[in-house]
């Protein structure tokens, strides 16, 4: 995985770089890269030598944690530094920064190394066959008081094998490999694993229950008892064929010949159904007085002629249905399913003909409907064929709880990503919970997954496939392209995460993205979608707005005297034009006042508090529009009055001219008739 290789391309040169590099706070122990430890690597999980720096005792090896798996979180809290007998001792986790991987954080998990050599190599072989009573003394019993002190504690191992089976001097007997370090199942062998499971997708097999490590315990003391792997010659694919067919105790029986003494241990162990299968207290009875629980071997109805599909011959319905259900030709299969042959096998050679009306019902419903209906309908046909195989969909094998760690370690992948999104938006795993025959095991699932339906289905911040994923596994790390050094797994650490990455930016940056907002939205149930009003939009103003009321719901929920002064010192600038939009100078120099307080500060609050006084904004726009239009109106007074004195002034002249006229008229007339007056005296 991306951990492993990134370890791998950053390791250094030299020794004295390779020592150096191994150095990590936060952890009690130095790691080794020059030490890799291959025989305690897993799937994308490097291990190295470790070394106490507090001078503990013993050896250690430390395992770097691919990120895109999601932690066994409740194991890890449960198992830190507790000395349970016949368990390879966890001595410390962190999330520390990785200097191989250029500081980037990884989980490390620290053990106690076992001392002593596996029971088997990793090609599954032993210089000899175990004795019967030696399998049972020195391998059964151990191996039982550790899974029933696992159980004590509401937890499963996972991953039980005779290579993950140490003899350890330091504890005097046999003790289990760690089972942290990858999810339950990723790199567990399918033949170690229960049929339902074995056909599953690994990283989608989910959560082991206590009966799936019964089966690997079972199978692990065959495998002792063989001395080596009981069908080297066969692929995985051939020998999962092979326990569909028939079952995965005859694949034994068959082939060896088992110890008497064994057969009812692994007849009882090895049942492909595990409601038949042997519980932990079925072989503590066994093992102390020899109390043999009843236990018939349960085979799979066998058909009177075998029936082919994509040229394989199945004799039982089990098998024909696995094949028809993995087939990427979905419309091959379909035609397959609705065949005269097919029902005619039914009928004549299964006598099971009261199948036959169900699957006409379920292609007749999406008979013209697009090839995912008909996708559907395939999936829905053969799970009635088959209620206890995985649930099918286009070839995919899943077990729809571990549904959400498949999601969180391939999201990456494109085409597994749509493909497991298109499940989860459709009613498929909920008709598959609904048909098992446990299915009140299932109810938290199926709460889960009708709510991730509904959250996957809808669009726009906090929803759509970011959210479908934080619900569907809560221990999966944000997978934000802001956190991309960091591994999130709390809201609480989202907020330190982000401060570094504003102090290491070159450029200022939105500190908020839809995977940030959904998870928290899948953590904080307080959490209001409103307070991201304006995200959307293109004025960057109401966009910083809206990042900082996100922060600061986060700054609630985070301890820290100290303050975020990278975060409101980046957020203080983005701000900045709204201070530029007040008009009001004495408003605009107090608003800069208080922001600069509030980024030296480093509150993210107090600065959320300077930008939320009540609409200062608009009130100050409003302002500026009334002031505007009492100047615009006094303006318009202004140049009326003045235009009114003109025309007064005017006026005033026209009527002085005419009155003067009016007097110089009459007052030459008046003369006139003065002079005529005299001249007639």
């Amino acid at each position: 995985m991306a951990a492993a290789e990134d370890i791998e391309k950053g390791t250094p040169g030299s020794d004295q770089e390779l020592e150096q590099s191994a150095r990590t706070e936060g952890l009690n122990f130095d790691i080794q890269l020059n030490q890799p430890l291959a025989q305690f690597s897993r799937l994308g999980t490097p291990a190295y030598a470790a070394e106490s720096k507090v001078g503990a005792a013993g050896r250690f090896y430390a395992m770097v944690l691919d990120p895109d798996y999601p932690p066994r979180t409740k194991a890890l809290r449960g198992l830190r530094g507790v000395r349970m007998p016949g368990l390879t001792w966890l001595e410390e986790w962190a999330v520390v920064p990785w200097p191989a991987a250029n500081g980037a954080q990884r989980l490390i998990c620290v053990f106690r190394r076992p001392n002593g050599d596996p029971l088997m190599d990793g090609r599954y072989m032993a210089p000899a066959p175990m004795p019967e009573r030696q399998v049972m003394v020195d391998v059964v019993q151990p191996v039982l008081e550790t899974l029933l002190d696992l159980f004590r504690l509401g937890l499963t191992h996972g991953a039980i094998r005779p290579n993950n089976l140490y003899r350890c001097r330091d504890q005097g007997r046999v003790v289990l490999g760690e089972c942290l370090s990858v999810p339950p199942g990723a790199d567990q062998p399918e033949i170690f694993e229960p049929l339902d499971r074995a056909a599953t997708e690994p990283l989608t097999r989910g959560e082991p229950a206590m009966s799936d490590d019964v089966y690997a315990l079972g199978m692990t003391a065959a495998f002792l008892l063989v001395g080596k792997h009981p069908a080297p010659e066969q692929n995985a694919k051939a020998l999962l064929r092979k326990r569909v067919e028939g079952a995965s105790f005859m694949l034994l029986s068959e082939r060896h010949r088992l110890p008497y003494s064994m057969l009812e241990f692994l007849r009882g162990t090895l049942q492909d159904d595990s409601r038949d299968r042997w519980t932990l207290m079925d072989i503590d009875a066994w093992l102390k007085d020899g109390t043999i629980p009843k236990t018939k071997l349960h085979l799979p109805k066998m058909a009177g002629w075998p029936m082919e599909f994509l040229g394989e011959p199945h004799t039982t319905l089990r098998s024909l249905a696995y094949t028809v259900a993995r087939s990427t030709d979905i419309e091959g299969a379909k035609d397959f399913l609705l065949s005269r042959k097919f029902r005619n096998w039914m009928a004549r050679g299964l006598d099971e003909e009261r199948m036959l009306p169900a699957l006409d019902a379920l292609f007749g419903e999406r008979e013209e409907k697009s090839i995912d209906k008909m996708a559907e309908a395939v999936s829905l046909a053969c799970m009635q064929l088959n209620p206890q195989a995985p649930l099918h969909y286009k070839g995919l094998a899943v077990n729809p709880a571990g549904m959400g760690t498949a999601l969180s370690s391939q999201y990456d992948d494109p085409a597994f990503r749509a493909r497991l999104i298109e499940m989860v938006k459709s009613n498929i795993p909920l008709r598959w919970l609904g048909a098992q025959s446990d299915a009140d095991g299932y109810i938290g699932v199926h709460k889960l997954l009708t709510k991730a339906q509904g959250l996957a289905s809808r669009s726009g911040w906090g929803f759509g496939v970011e959210r479908a994923l934080y619900e569907m596994q809560p221990m999966a790390r944000c997978r934000s392209t802001l956190l991309n050094k960091y591994l999130v797994y709390r809201v609480e650490a989202i907020l330190p995460a982000l401060e570094e990455a504003a102090a290491a930016a070159k450029e200022p940056f939105l500190p908020v993205d839809k995977h940030l907002v959904a998870f928290v939205m899948s953590r904080r149930r307080d959490f209001s979608i409103g307070l991201l009003e304006g995200l959307d939009g293109a004025d960057e103003f109401a966009k910083a707005q809206a990042a900082l009321r996100f922060l600061s719901f986060l700054e609630e929920k985070t301890e820290n005297s100290d303050g975020w002064p990278e975060l409101a010192r980046m957020l203080g600038g983005m701000l900045q034009p709204g201070i530029d939009r007040i008009l009001r100078p004495r408003r605009k120099a107090e608003l800069q006042r208080k922001t600069d307080k509030a980024m030296e500060e480093g509150k993210l609050s107090a600065l959320q508090e300077v930008f939320r006084q009540g609409g200062l904004f608009e009130q100050d726009q409003r302002e500026f529009k009334d002031a505007s239009f009492r100047w615009r109106l006094n303006q318009t007074q202004i140049l009326s009055a003045e235009n009114d004195e003109r025309l007064l002034v005017q006026r005033a002249g026209e009527l002085g001219s005419r009155i003067a006229f009016f007097i110089t008229v009459s007052l030459s007339f008046i003369s006139v008739a003065g002079i005529m007056v005299f001249m007639l005296i």
